[in-house]
């Protein structure tokens, strides 16, 4: 897909990467106490997909637990270990993403991001990182690149942690067991 013909200029790994590292300081500028008094995770996606807003595209949108995906329900048809349909249909498993940069009512999804708070369980951890690889699997949903980030306590070391990758990354190397490993940075 051509992002450059979209938005006006191209769009590469770097430009996503400035705009999220941006979006992740004005968090901890503006937002320092809703991180340190350890708001729920739902309440942080928030404020950081409203600094993303103010620095993507302006023809883009950028949503907070999006679950459309043109006129139905955004769904995943793959995630390792399979699914609990109870678990999904109750809410406790979502299979749609914390933040989503995109076009509504299109099939232009350009950035989709997992959040987790640091010492969060490794489950909860690898089922984010699960989602991710079925964004990336899913045709119908075409996202161009996709992030994890652990975030904690402004006053603690480190504060934040992001990977980034793009669809032609995974593609290359999704299946392989390091793609998401914070080592392979």
């Amino acid at each position: 897909m051509s992002w450059e013909k979209w938005v006006g200029v191209k769009v590469d790994k770097k430009i996503i990467e400035n705009r999220l590292r941006n979006a992740l300081n004005r968090l901890y500028h503006f937002d320092s106490s809703i991180v340190s008094n350890n708001s729920n995770e739902r309440s942080i996606t928030h404020r950081l997909a409203v600094h993303l807003g103010t620095l993507f595209f302006e023809d883009l949108h950028v949503d907070v637990e999006y679950n459309r995906n043109i006129g139905d329900r955004k769904q995943i048809s793959w995630i390792a270990g399979g699914l609990d349909k109870e678990e999904v249909i109750s809410g406790r498993k979502s299979v749609y993403p914390d933040i989503i940069v995109h076009k509504r009512d299109s099939s232009k999804n350009l950035h989709v991001v997992e959040v987790k708070k640091m010492g969060a369980s490794e489950r909860l951890e690898q089922y984010d990182i699960e989602k991710l690889n079925g964004y990336f699997r899913e045709e119908t949903l075409k996202y161009e690149n996709a992030a994890f980030i652990k975030i904690s306590d402004p006053n603690m070391r480190p504060k934040k942690e992001f990977l980034l990758r793009t669809r032609d990354e995974w593609l290359a190397n999704g299946t392989s067991a390091d793609f998401w490993s914070w080592s392979s940075r």
